[in-house]
């Protein structure tokens, strides 16, 4: 992790800010996207390096970065979708120990990460396994990818029962990029932006058949005899609103010593003027071609899900001293999902994670932790399948939990990272159109350090605080496929 990022993101905390006066109520200047956004485009060597596509939020009082990174023609990537922000908690005066003024006004920040990597297409017929203390087949006809494994957890995953899998394609490859083009523009508050990732002519990486296995896990490498998917894209609407709104901000006064918060007494809220910013990334799932083993067979897009908050070290020491160490702040990464078999769910925890095969009956999941909603993934349950209507469906397969300290002890970064799939019938053009909406509230409150710090953040270089946040669970995550 980068020691110069995470002393960044501290220093958004402990950082004298020396404005003396804060405007409050409504804003009287004009709402400009423009102001806030930059649309860019580059390389990166984070989240296992290639380019990227962004929606760049760090100009003038904005915080955020949301972003598609992938493999190019000299580094091999899958197509990762990255959202990371900050967020106040309220705003706070630091005083010393005597009374006297450290800090005027200053908001007390917290850096939401959210991420989904796409890693690979799997073909498996939908027989069900045989289950053989009770000598019967589990599975059989559902729509679901079923499988044996040894626990819910990543950690545990060993899978011992399966259902017959005929086909993979890697998606860590070279991904062809179209031009970045602006198709709606509403005012200076709304904007939208269109650009296309695809990969055509893949030869299968893996095939099971009755050929002789040349890998241990049963499998020989795809040939030209066995033919080639024509494409597989993925097409991205990037969408973008602006609101304007006066905000009640909670505010404290924090006393410190020896850089340490030793009280904190909740005072008046404060009227300030914010900025509603509400992203969307739509990303349109096609597949042309895919050659099928069997006309029941089914159609999964393997993904890894990673959803967290990092808490700096003296944001975490002020909850526990103005909440008297509530246990609350444990888990502030939530995932809400609903199955079929367990209802509603809140998932803070692997303990959460449904065990063995669960088919989502809510076609959204929605990421909250202990302050508020920040981000929801979802899809429509219908798909097209050669221009007709058909049902698709989404499960979790395993999850794990993140929950470490960073290595200068800085922070802690504390949230969940499930592996899961879109599972999509057999047909030789398969369309789809998922999103991930992220809502993040921009109030006037002066921060300290300035826009260097921003750009050290979450800026075109700044990725690498996010990638080292995950880094591990990916890992894990790519290592289970």
């Amino acid at each position: 992790m980068s020691s110069k990022a995470i002393s960044a993101i501290v220093g958004l905390a402990l950082l004298a800010c020396a404005l003396a006066g804060v405007p409050g109520g409504a804003s009287a200047k004009v709402l400009s996207i423009d102001d806030h956004l930059t649309v860019e485009e580059g390389s990166t060597r984070e989240w296992d390096g290639g380019d990227y596509v962004a929606l760049n939020m760090t100009k003038g009082d904005s915080l955020a970065w949301f972003g598609v990174v992938y493999g190019n023609e000299t580094h091999a990537n899958s197509v990762t979708i990255v959202s990371a922000y900050i967020r106040f908690l309220g705003g706070a005066e630091v005083r010393s120990e005597s009374g006297g003024m450290m800090i005027p006004a200053t908001g007390i920040p917290v850096l939401t990460i959210y991420v989904q990597k796409l890693f690979a297409l799997i073909e498996f017929s939908d027989t069900g396994y045989l289950e053989p203390w009770r000598n019967e087949t589990v599975g059989a006809g559902n729509g679901l990818f079923d499988f044996k494994g040894a626990g819910s957890h990543l950690h545990d995953f060993g899978i011992s029962s399966v259902e017959p899998v005929h086909k993979i394609v890697d998606l860590n490859r070279s991904w062809e990029r179209s031009e970045i083009t602006e198709v709606r523009t509403l005012g200076t508050t709304e904007k939208e932006w269109e650009f296309t990732l695809s990969s055509k002519n893949m030869l299968y990486d893996k095939i099971w058949d009755n050929e002789r296995p040349q890998s241990g896990d049963g499998s020989r490498p795809g040939r030209e005899s066995d033919g080639k998917v024509h494409e597989v894209a993925f097409a991205f609407h990037m969408g973008t609103k602006l609101d304007a709104y006066n905000v009640s901000v909670p505010w404290y006064r924090i006393t410190t010593a020896n850089g340490q918060v030793v009280s904190s007494q909740e005072q008046e809220p404060r009227n300030y003027s914010g900025t509603s910013l509400t992203t969307e990334f739509k990303f349109d799932h096609i597949v042309n071609g895919w050659d099928f083993e069997g006309a029941d067979n089914l159609l999964m897009l393997e993904t890894g899900t990673v959803f967290g908050t990092f808490v700096p070290s003296f944001v975490q020491s002020w909850l526990n001293v103005q909440f008297v160490n509530a246990t609350a702040q444990d888990a502030p990464g939530i995932a809400e999902i609903e199955t079929f078999t367990g209802g509603a769910q809140d998932i803070d925890s692997t303990d959460g994670l449904p065990e063995g095969t669960h088919e989502l009956s809510k076609d959204t999941i929605t990421f909250r932790d202990n302050w508020q909603k920040v981000g929801e993934m979802s899809w429509v349950s219908n798909v097209t399948v050669d221009r007709e209507e058909k049902e698709m469906r989404f499960q979790i397969h395993a999850g794990e939990n993140i929950d470490w300290e960073t290595e200068k002890r800085d922070g802690r970064v504390r949230g969940i990272v499930f592996l899961g799939g879109y599972i999509y019938p057999m047909g030789h053009d398969i369309y789809h159109d998922p999103s991930f909406v992220a809502h993040a509230l921009f109030l006037d409150l002066p921060i300290g350090g300035g826009n260097g710090l921003l750009a050290i953040l979450v800026g075109a270089q700044g990725i690498a605080l996010i990638a080292g946040i995950c880094a591990v669970a990916v890992y894990v995550v790519r290592r289970k496929k």
